[in-house]
């Protein structure tokens, strides 16, 4: 059965009334666009979770605009992500800054554990 109202596809927005009543997208190439897109956020979210449970770390939100503000782990020095340098990064580089930003994280908690544990 072929939908009759106005219905648009989720990725790009074209009209897809003429498909059927349950379809969400135009074509197999925008239905992965959408799915690509969706993890690429996911993973942005996940690393702004870790920022603000980090210290020396800032997310910043002005608008629809992001700053993630943070040390390296490497050398210490801080550094700035963007908004769209974040949407320009590849997934696997975001799956690498999640990692590093992991390994800081449990470093602080064993801090934390063995600072509260000699008191």
């Amino acid at each position: 059965m072929y939908n009759n109202s106005e219905q648009c596809c989720l990725s790009c927005g074209t009209d897809i009334s003429n498909k059927r009543n349950d379809a969400k997208y135009c074509s197999d190439r925008c239905r992965m666009r959408y799915r690509r897109k969706q993890m690429h956020d996911q993973l942005i979210e996940e690393l702004i979770q870790l920022f603000t449970q980090l210290p020396n770390h800032s997310v910043q939100r002005i608008y629809r605009t992001l700053l993630l503000t943070g040390t390296n782990a490497k050398d210490g020095n801080y550094q700035s992500w963007g908004s769209k340098e974040l949407e320009s990064m590849s997934k696997d580089q975001l799956r690498d800054l999640i990692k590093e930003k992991r390994v800081l994280l449990n470093a602080e908690k064993v801090k934390y554990w063995w600072v509260n544990r000699n008191s």
